[in-house]
């Protein structure tokens, strides 16, 4: 039997070394995929022909940007309102009384599906 030179089994013992820690990824790069609440555009593709990650743009979260324009403005209503409550004032036709009755009433599916038609 041929003896098999110290260079062939450290090659081998490389491209094993190799394959096996390109499995590891793909294995957490699919994990990721299962378990990961990231956007797809930032894990890129599976077998490396992703871009790399400077040329993607960057993603950029406006939730948060909106949700504090909400919670200003909803702060502001209430205390418009209670301004309004304290001192009896009215908008046009409408004073606190007739808001409060609008949002305390309990609506109707039915006269929802008729306002529709």
């Amino acid at each position: 039997m041929n003896k098999i030179d110290t260079e062939k089994k450290l090659e081998l013992i490389r491209t094993i070394r190799s394959q096996n820690q390109y499995d590891r990824q793909l294995f957490r790069m699919r994990e990721g995929l299962l378990y990961s609440d990231t956007p797809a555009l930032r894990r890129g593709e599976l077998y490396g022909l992703e871009t790399h990650g400077s040329d993607m743009p960057p993603l950029k979260n406006k939730s948060f940007g909106s949700f504090r324009l909400r919670f200003a403005l909803a702060i502001v209503f209430l205390f418009a309102f209670i301004l309004c409550d304290i001192n009896h004032l009215s908008i046009g036709t409408e004073n606190t009384d007739t808001v409060l009755t609008y949002l305390t009433n309990n609506t109707d599916l039915l006269q929802i599906l008729n306002l529709i038609k």
